[in-house]
């Protein structure tokens, strides 16, 4: 379900008018030292408007160049058909008029100008792998449904194997696909009719396979959020250069325990959260509780427990109030220069995030901000405005994702400088002290997290996430649990913010989960 509001086109419907000003068109990842001998391989990242990072395979004998949305919390990729009827180009021509989906006549389409779609028909090499259904759901009613297949692909020009990825012959949200680089575990081979039930070799784990790195593991580098350099994921490798201070080794967080031995999600422990604003001298804990946090690149912006982010709101501004028809805090505008950071506190490393990655500024003739914060019942995401700020080793062989502060640079691309061993070993790095997240506990705050260091520094200086003309910006567009919440804090400190005086803010985010991730015992049960 889409709310049609008119405030916050950062949040508002995430694909559907980008394709007009922003032609998914980028790069590709130049990789002097890729192929089997370097174990390495890097793929350049576009950040498109303050929404997403998409990165560029080549697919099928004709190399048709596919841009695809690049999500950490999610394995399978998968691709748009060129014929999908619900495209509104498609649906007006003589080979897709009044074509139905599940017995219904399509009347709402989608505009595909700009996006990259497959024409299976180009390429000679092309199969389709006839072994069962392929399909992802989104909570506001949007999917792709098709099936599965393989074809010719490279990345960066080096040639993968075998890949099996996803044909949406049927999709209703302007993506053009995704890939997915988290564990198999994740994949969508479960839960729904037709489905193949067998989990696959992802791409992460084909690389591997096919020799081009000695280890499931890459480095990610978003870079600057508000810079247009890009960024880059260097598979096998790291980058000394794109972070500043010492990177630490930490356990993967196994975010269902009672389930699995094994972590199934990209997630680490988060020790401690609390927020400071050093021109007042002010520092404020919200919670010394360990969490297992989910690292995702696949959604914009955060979720967070409830507790949590009325404090934060409130640390902002203290008349801010919960809005229950949008889901989130709305709260006059911070100015710009308003230096609050949300610090993470992750034990060995505190990493910085200034207020106004996390300000959601209102289109012109409103005047009230919106706190891109999504309360979440004791669960945390932290998706592309955490993770420009840090550089992360997504390591999925040893289960370890190291990290640190990452350093803005005028150029995204990634050099491989150090060699991540098959063991997880990162030459230089530290080993993380800090214990891991085991089980749920009560939010509670025990002493400071400012006792351990009260000097952050970002990268580069940060403005505010825009409103985009084109009527269609940043959300939270693959998150795969994350929701608005309705009705918590509803009973907040009054505010000079009316609902009357003005529109609705938009914040319904196309909540992607694959559809067997429904419940975690369908998701994490394969344990390989």
């Amino acid at each position: 379900m889409y709310l049609k509001v008119q405030i916050f086109n950062v949040l508002m419907v995430i694909f559907a008018s980008l394709v007009y000003s922003f032609p998914l068109v980028k790069k590709d990842g130049s990789n002097s030292d890729s192929g089997s001998s370097s174990g390495t391989l890097m793929l350049s990242l576009k950040h498109i408007s303050n929404e997403f990072y998409t990165t560029t395979l080549k697919v099928g004998s004709s190399s048709q160049k596919l841009e695809l949305v690049v999500d950490s919390g999610s394995a399978d990729t998968w691709v748009m058909a060129s014929t999908n009827p619900f495209c509104s180009s498609n649906a007006r021509s003589g080979a897709s008029r009044n074509q139905t989906y599940n017995g219904k006549t399509i009347t709402d389409t989608i505009d595909c100008q700009g996006l990259t779609t497959l024409d299976i028909n180009a390429s000679s090499q092309f199969r389709d792998l006839d072994i069962g259904r392929f399909y992802i759901n989104y909570t506001d009613g949007s999917f792709a449904d098709g099936y599965w297949a393989t074809d010719e692909v490279s990345a960066a020009g080096i040639q993968i194997s075998g890949l099996q990825f996803g044909i949406a012959k049927y999709a209703s949200e302007e993506i053009s696909g995704i890939l997915g680089l988290g564990f198999p575990r994740r994949e969508s081979v479960r839960g729904y009719p037709g489905a193949t039930n067998k989990f696959y070799d992802d791409f992460p784990v084909m690389l591997k396979k096919d020799g081009i790195v000695n280890v499931v593991a890459y480095s990610m580098y978003l870079n600057d959020p508000n810079g247009s350099a890009g960024g880059s994921v260097l598979f096998g490798g790291v980058d000394t250069s794109k972070y500043s201070g010492d990177l630490y080794t930490f356990p993967m967080a196994n975010q269902y325990p009672t389930i699995v031995s094994k972590p199934a999600t990209l997630a680490v422990t988060l020790q401690g959260f609390g927020a400071q604003k050093k021109s007042q001298n002010r520092q404020e804990t919200f919670s010394t509780n360990k969490y297992a946090v989910l690292l995702d690149s696949g959604t914009s912006l955060m979720g967070a427990p409830e507790e949590i982010v009325s404090k934060m709101a409130y640390f902002i501004d203290q008349n801010a109030r919960f809005s229950d028809e949008d889901g989130i805090y709305v709260m006059n505008c911070p100015p710009k220069n308003d230096d609050t950071e949300f610090v993470f506190d992750f034990g060995d490393l505190q990493i910085a995030v200034p207020v106004s990655t996390l300000i959601l500024l209102p289109s012109s003739g409103e005047s009230y901000c919106g706190l891109g914060v999504l309360s979440k019942q004791d669960t945390w995401t932290l998706g592309d405005v955490f993770l420009s700020y840090a550089y992360l080793v997504f390591d999925l062989d040893n289960y370890k994702v190291s990290m640190a502060k990452a350093k803005f640079t005028n150029d995204g691309d990634q050099t491989s400088q150090v060699k991540i061993q098959s063991d997880g070993t990162i030459p230089g790095a530290k080993i993380a002290s800090a214990k891991p997240w085991t089980s749920e506990e009560p939010l509670t705050v025990n002493g400071s997290i400012f006792t351990k260091s009260s000097n952050f520094s970002f990268p580069s200086p940060s403005y505010y996430i825009s409103g985009s003309t084109s009527g269609a910006a940043g959300k939270l567009k693959t998150t795969k649990s994350i929701q608005a919440s309705q009705s918590v804090f509803s009973t907040s400190p009054s505010s000079a913010i009316s609902s009357s005086s003005r529109d609705l803010i938009y914040t319904q985010t196309l909540t992607k989960y694959i559809y067997n991730t429904m419940t975690p015992t369908n998701f994490v049960c394969n344990t390989r």
